[in-house]
């Protein structure tokens, strides 16, 4: 089966990464586009040969050969532009974050389970080869019980075609972008990355965060202390102030250590170590570097899988859940400068 798409939002992230993706995935085709400008959304067509432009979201969801829509508009649209996808019957992948409050994103996943539609988080980094064995690695016991990790994405110095595409306007805007900056550009990666690759959840955070004045509510860098329900306690940074940061993945364990190096981007790299104890040597070390694929790819026709064979897609909308409760609380700590339990709601 070939699962057919339309774009709700033809902005940077769609142009850059999701319409390569599109285009090469094996079991996918695009349909149509819709954008908030006319302009943008017949310019996407052009350029990646979309042979329907939407004049309003309404059509994009009438349109009965689309099967299932890409939402990247703005953050504070998302909840909007996914619960009405799903009531018209379409299956939903929307970009990270899955809404700007728990509670929407509790009604998304509601919606969804509702209607009998797939409803997938642009969690790319999931998808990537090198996070995957990491996790079955650690799952498996390879390092021993995991202790501490930490996790790194610093996005600073980008080369082209990066570089030519300037953000949106609606970035600066908090109604648009939601309560915090670099949290919702790459923390919520690397957080949804350390949920994934642990297979824990996070129960508790204590964060900091520099760069909010009154003329700019968001921050441009952020750190957060995180206690997980399986007594693995880590650490992550997050934000666009290091033009070389080293953006990997650390899990110490009781018997070894296991290293993704630089596989923390939005392009496919990377090395992934598991180093453990060796009486002769000091350390025995394990190196997997595949071959550079697409992540973004693999996104794709894991979600097209899930809605053709109803298999499980690897960050579905409770994975958007969960992010949003840790986002609720980590912006609380921004705020008081406090250790903040994460509050888990369930889907009744």
């Amino acid at each position: 089966m070939t699962v057919r798409w339309a774009y709700i939002g033809a902005g940077r992230h769609a142009e850059l990464w999701v319409a390569p993706a599109l285009e090469t995935a094996a079991n996918a085709a695009v349909v149509g586009v819709w954008s908030r400008s006319q302009e943008t959304a017949s310019g996407f067509a052009g350029r990646h040969a979309i042979g329907r432009v939407y004049h309003s979201v309404d059509e994009a969801l009438a349109d009965g050969e689309v099967d299932a829509v890409y939402v990247s508009t703005p953050n504070g649209l998302h909840a909007q532009h996914t619960l009405a996808a799903i009531r018209a019957g379409k299956h939903v992948l929307v970009e990270k974050p899955m809404a700007t409050t728990s509670a929407n994103a509790l009604e998304m996943v509601r919606a969804a389970q509702s209607a009998g539609v797939r409803l997938g988080v642009g969690f790319h980094l999931r998808h990537h080869p090198l996070h995957e064995a990491a996790r079955q690695h650690i799952l498996a016991g390879d390092i021993g019980t995991p202790d501490y990790a930490t996790l790194q994405f610093n996005l600073v110095s980008s080369p082209p075609p990066r570089m030519n595409l300037p953000f949106g306007a609606w970035k600066r805007d908090p109604e648009q972008m939601g309560a915090a900056g670099s949290l919702y550009a790459f923390g919520v990666h690397v957080l949804d990355l350390l949920r994934f690759v642990s297979g824990q959840e996070v129960v508790a955070v204590s964060a900091l965060a520099v760069g909010r004045t009154p003329e700019n509510p968001f921050e441009t860098f952020g750190q957060i202390m995180l206690e997980l329900d399986g007594g693995l306690q880590a650490h992550v940074q997050y934000g666009g102030r290091f033009p070389l940061n080293r953006n990997d993945v650390v899990v110490y364990g009781s018997a070894g250590r296991l290293t993704a190096e630089n596989t923390v981007d939005v392009a496919t790299q990377g090395i992934l170590h598991v180093s453990l104890p060796d009486g002769r040597t000091g350390r025995r070390d394990t190196v997997w570097q595949p071959e550079p694929g697409d992540h973004y790819r693999r996104q794709i026709e894991a979600f097209g899988r899930a809605v053709e064979d109803g298999v499980p897609f690897g960050a579905d909308g409770m994975d958007g859940v969960r992010s949003a409760e840790i986002v609720d609380a980590v912006t609380q700590s921004y705020d008081t400068g406090r250790r903040i339990e994460v509050r888990h709601q369930e889907v009744v």
